[in-house]
């Protein structure tokens, strides 16, 4: 099947408004499915190009935290595929329920973990086990933005994501600290491991578009057929581009 591509960041706002309207306009039913009719989705997120290169930092605050550099990299590949990029079913509109693990973002050795977190629309939980001051910016298109200090020692604080989005996560304190939030619109998300390595569970027999993302190389989409009792194998390519 083949891939189409589109723009990457800035425009994830554009895309986070398509999701969010995508999302308002079919809401999803969790439904009983006998696991005879689901089949499984299996595959990996490719990268073909120029090597990328880290971006660097010089740390001039809370050094004996954050250490003197950081190397931050837009886009995470090794064993030739893509770790932290997201893939999911766009257009599944009923299935098995949410299972996502209780989240939250902690802010560790100055750095968001984890970088891509994936989260039912709710409550999520934010951290600092640092010993010093961070904030948390939280950039929204469909929810309400949020910016608070995240002082040392304070206990986890507690922000409603209440619609599908794509969320951007700032510490404006450390301007190299950033990550992202998918509330997503169904349970059939999931963010790539080592070597770009992903799998779906439990899709009901179907026809349905496919689709990845990643922050700094932006979305592919692809459709896909599953079929019961079966694993689909599929992958996506991206090419290099200004990273």
């Amino acid at each position: 099947s083949r891939s189409t591509s589109h723009p990457a960041a800035p425009e994830w706002q554009a895309a986070s408004a398509r999701e969010s309207q995508s999302a308002a306009s079919s809401s999803y039913v969790v439904r009983t499915i006998e696991q005879s009719v689901t089949g499984t989705i299996s595959g990996r997120i490719l990268y073909s190009g120029k090597p990328v290169l880290p971006k660097r930092f010089v740390v001039t605050s809370d050094t004996s935290i954050c250490g003197t550099t950081k190397e931050v990299y837009p886009v995470r590949i090794e064993q030739g595929g893509i770790a932290d990029a997201v893939v999911w079913i766009d257009d599944i509109t009923s299935g098995k329920a949410f299972n996502f693990p209780s989240p939250l973002m902690d802010q560790k050795k100055c750095s968001f973990v984890p970088h891509v977190l994936l989260m039912k629309a709710g409550g999520l939980k934010l951290g600092n086990t640092d010993l010093c001051l961070h904030n948390i910016h939280v950039i929204t298109f469909a929810n309400r933005e949020v910016n608070k200090a995240m002082p040392t020692g304070a206990a986890a604080q507690e922000i409603t994501l209440a619609r599908a989005d794509r969320v951007a996560v700032r510490c404006d304190v450390h301007k190299w600290m950033s990550a992202y939030v998918i509330v997503a619109k169904n349970p059939y998300y999931v963010v790539t491991g080592a070597g770009g390595q992903f799998r779906l569970e439990g899709v009901p027999a179907g026809h349905y578009h496919l689709k990845v993302w990643q922050e700094s190389l932006g979305e592919l989409d692809q459709e896909i057929t599953v079929e019961a009792a079966k694993t689909t194998e599929t992958s996506f390519s991206y090419r290099a581009k200004g990273v």
